[in-house]
């Protein structure tokens, strides 16, 4: 099960309330979720708990929202990919995820990485319709390649490999 922490945004657009009784207890499987634009286009930002390992989805749309488990088991499936994890660690992990409990946002610090990562991105596309062209993978690989503050241990895509690796193995 992951537990994925969503702003009130999110919360509005998918139509849900949080749970409120899920206790958060620092796994692998717990995540953030924030929808913010650049132009007009609508993006999601996931981001994980532990090693703040990130993956931005540019071009959301409605149809998007009402399927969100499948569309972030697709973009995070294809992320992990693209960073030589072996598809059969990726497809245990994701079947970890096949159930999503939503909750309000829980972790201050999470949340001040995604208002990090989203000002990033904000600066590299400023107009919004170039971030429709850009390879969203590359741009994830970029991003997950910075060191934020709250980690301790290194770089969110060296960091969810090891962590992958060791749970899923």
């Amino acid at each position: 099960m992951f537990i994925i922490g969503a702003t009130q945004k999110v919360l509005r657009e998918l139509q849900i309330t949080a749970t409120e009784d899920v206790k958060v207890s620092k796994s692998l499987n717990e995540w953030h979720l924030n929808l913010f634009k650049i132009g007009r286009y609508q993006c999601l930002i996931l981001i994980n708990d532990i090693t703040l390992y990130s993956v931005v989805i540019p071009g959301v749309k409605k149809k998007d929202l009402a399927n969100i488990g499948a569309v972030l088991s697709y973009h995070l499936a294809e992320n992990l990919l693209a960073e030589g994890i072996d598809p059969v660690l990726i497809e245990k992990f994701l079947e970890q995820g096949n159930e999503i409990v939503f909750t309000k946002t829980h972790n201050r610090s999470v949340v001040g990485v995604i208002v990090e990562i989203v000002k990033f991105i904000q600066i590299q596309y400023p107009t919004g319709k170039d971030i429709l062209a850009a390879d969203p993978v590359a741009l994830n690989k970029i991003n997950n390649d910075f060191i934020y503050s709250p980690t301790k241990y290194g770089y969110p895509n060296k960091m969810i490999k090891e962590e992958i690796t060791a749970v899923c193995s």
